[in-house]
C-alpha cells in the first residue's frame, strides 16, 4: 500500500470490475451482497436540485471521494449524493502524514485535493461513466431512475477560484463531451456490450463552496454571487460551527459532552464568520438566488479548528469532526433555522451515523453525508444501515415520505438539539475503555487483522466464524473453528 494516490485508466477499471464481479462476485472488496438495491418505490427517493434522488446520503467531500474506485464503492454502498473531494488552484500539497486520527473523535489536518486538478477531473469522470455502466451490469437500467447526483466542491478564495485552471475544471464538469469521448472511444474498442449506453456530458449543476478558516464575509459572498450569477451552479456555502460563538462551543464541548482537553483558541472564534454577518449573507444569496432561478443552501457544518491536544498528528492545529461535533452543529442548524423561519435550505455533514440519520431528515435536511463515520470498520457499507434504520423508522412513525417526516421540521429541530446534549452516545466517557487494537506495529494499516483474532491464543477466526453462523451455515462455520483450533480434538 502507498501513501499516494495512483489513478488508474478507465479501461483498468472496468475491466477490473467486471472481472471481480464474475469470479468473486464482489466489487472493489465489496460483496455483491453489500450492493444497495433501489426500489421504484421507495420511503428514501427524494428530489434535489431539481434532479430525482434515490437515497439523501452519501460520502462527504473527503478522502472518500478522491479516487475513481472511492466514488463507485460509496455508490454501491447506497450513496446517491456524492460530495466530490473539494478542489483548488494550489494542486502540489505536502500533505503532512499522518493525517487523520479517528481513535474516538475525529481529528484530522488534511483539507485539500491529494491529486493534481487535472487527475481529479479524470476521476470523477471515470466513476460518473462507471456508475451508468454498472447501471446496467446489476440490471437497475430501465427499472430505476439514474437518482444519482455529483456535487461540486471548490474552494478556498475568490482569486482562485476564478483562475484560468479552476474555471477550466469547472467548465469540463459543466460539459465533459471531450472527456466522455475517449471513453465511449474504449467501450465501442474493448466493450462493445456498453457502447450504447447514454452518459450525459453534464455532470454538475450544483457547487458547494468551501472556504479557509478566517475567509472574509465579503469575498464569500463574491464567490457564492460568482458560482450563482456568472457560472449558473445551485450554491451551497459551506459554514463553520463557530458560528455558535465561543462560550457556546464551549459549554456544549466541554460542560455538556465532558470533552475538557478541547481547547480553542480566541482567533479561531475572531477569524472566522461572524453569525450577525453570516444571516446577512444567507438573506443576499437567497434573493441572489432567487432572481437566477436556482437553488442557494449552507452546509452545516465544516470541521471546527482547534489547538492540537493529542499529539498524534503533525503541527499546532487540528480540525475536529466526527461525533463531537454533532450536538455542535446540530444547535448551530437549529439556530439558523428559527433565524429563518424555517426556510432555509440544509446540507448537513457533522457526525452523522445509522442513529441518528432519520433525525437529521426529519429536520429538514436536504441531504445528509458522513465522512469519519465511514474511516470506521465496515467503511462505506455502513451506509446500509443508515438506509435500513431511515425505512424502518419511517415505518414506525407512519410516514411514506422524506418530505412527510419532516413535516414539523422545526420541533424535531427542537427535539434534536436538545437531546443531543444529554444523549451519552455524544460524550466522552461513551468510550471508557482502551482501543481494540493488536499489539503489533503496523504502518499503513491500522487493523488489518481483527483484535480478536490477533488476541486468541490459536488465532481462531472469529469474525469469519461468526458470519458463517450468522448466514445460518453452520457446518462451514464448524470448518472455519477447526481448522486453526487443535482444542476441540485433544480434550
Amino acid at each position: 500500500m502507498s501513501d499516494v494516490m495512483h489513478p488508474q485508466p478507465f479501461a483498468v477499471l472496468l475491466r477490473w470490475v467486471l472481472t471481480e464481479l464474475e469470479q468473486n462476485q464482489s466489487i472493489f472488496g465489496l460483496h455483491r451482497t453489500l450492493f444497495y438495491t433501489p426500489e421504484p418505490a421507495s420511503l428514501t427517493t427524494t428530489e434535489v436540485f431539481a434532479h430525482p434522488l434515490a437515497t439523501p446520503i452519501g460520502p462527504g467531500a473527503g478522502p472518500h471521494t478522491q479516487l475513481a474506485q472511492n466514488i463507485i464503492s460509496a455508490w454501491l454502498s447506497g450513496g446517491r449524493f456524492i460530495e466530490l473531494k473539494t478542489v483548488q488552484i494550489m494542486d502540489e500539497l505536502e500533505i503532512p502524514r499522518p493525517c487523520i486520527d479517528m481513535a474516538d473523535e475525529g481529528y484530522n489536518v488534511e483539507w485539500s485535493q491529494e491529486l493534481k486538478l487535472d487527475q481529479s477531473l479524470d476521476e470523477y469522470v471515470k466513476a460518473w461513466a462507471l456508475i451508468h455502466i454498472l447501471r446496467r451490469v446489476l440490471g437497475f437500467e430501465g427499472r430505476v431512475p439514474f437518482g444519482t447526483v455529483f456535487n461540486m466542491s471548490v474552494g478556498y478564495d475568490l482569486e482562485g477560484v476564478q483562475s484560468p485552471p479552476m474555471t477550466r475544471f469547472m467548465d469540463r464538469l459543466q460539459d465533459a463531451s471531450a472527456e466522455i469521448e475517449p471513453l465511449r472511444a474504449v467501450l465501442a474498442e474493448q466493450f462493445p456490450q456498453f457502447a450504447d449506453i447514454e452518459i450525459p456530458v453534464r455532470i454538475v449543476d450544483n457547487v458547494t463552496l468551501s472556504t479557509m478558516h478566517g475567509c472574509p464575509p465579503d469575498e464569500i459572498e463574491r464567490i457564492a454571487v460568482y458560482l450563482l450569477e456568472e457560472r449558473g451552479l445551485h450554491t451551497v456555502v459551506k459554514l463553520n460551527p463557530t458560528l455558535l460563538g465561543k462560550e457556546r462551543v464551549l459549554s456544549i464541548l466541554h460542560d455538556h459532552l465532558g470533552f475538557t482537553g478541547i481547547d480553542i483558541p480566541d482567533r479561531v472564534f475572531d477569524h472566522d464568520l461572524q453569525y450577525g454577518r453570516a444571516v446577512s449573507l444567507i438573506a443576499n444569496l437567497k434573493e441572489v438566488a432567487a432572481r437566477q432561478g436556482l437553488t442557494f443552501g449552507v452546509k452545516l457544518s465544516n470541521t471546527l479548528a482547534m489547538a492540537n491536544h493529542r499529539g498524534v498528528l503533525p503541527g499546532e492545529e487540528m480540525y475536529m469532526s466526527g461525533r463531537a461535533l454533532y450536538p455542535v452543529t446540530i444547535n448551530l442548524f437549529r439556530k439558523l433555522v428559527r433565524e429563518f423561519d424555517g426556510d432555509l435550505n440544509v446540507s448537513y455533514s457533522a457526525g452523522a451515523d445509522a442513529l441518528n440519520i432519520t433525525a437529521i431528515l426529519a429536520c429538514g435536511a436536504m441531504t445528509v453525508t458522513a465522512v469519519s463515520d465511514f474511516l470506521k470498520p465496515g467503511g462505506y457499507s455502513r451506509m446500509l444501515q443508515y438506509l435500513e434504520n431511515m425505512e424502518a423508522d419511517m415505518r414506525a412513525r407512519g410516514v411514506t415520505s422524506l418530505e412527510e417526516l419532516a413535516r414539523e421540521r422545526m420541533a424535531n429541530l427542537e427535539r434534536a438539539a436538545t437531546d443531543s446534549l444529554v444523549d451519552p452516545r455524544y460524550k466522552k466517557g461513551y468510550h471508557p475503555y482502551g482501543l481494540p487494537k493488536v499489539e503489533s506495529g503496523l504502518d499503513l494499516f491500522d487493523c488489518i487483522t481483527a483484535p480478536c483474532t490477533a488476541q486468541c491464543a490459536v488465532q481462531q477466526d472469529v469474525p469469519e466464524d461468526a458470519w458463517l453462523i450468522a448466514q445460518g451455515d453452520v457446518d462451514r462455520a464448524l470448518e472455519v473453528s477447526l481448522a486453526r483450533n487443535p482444542l476441540p480434538g485433544v480434550t
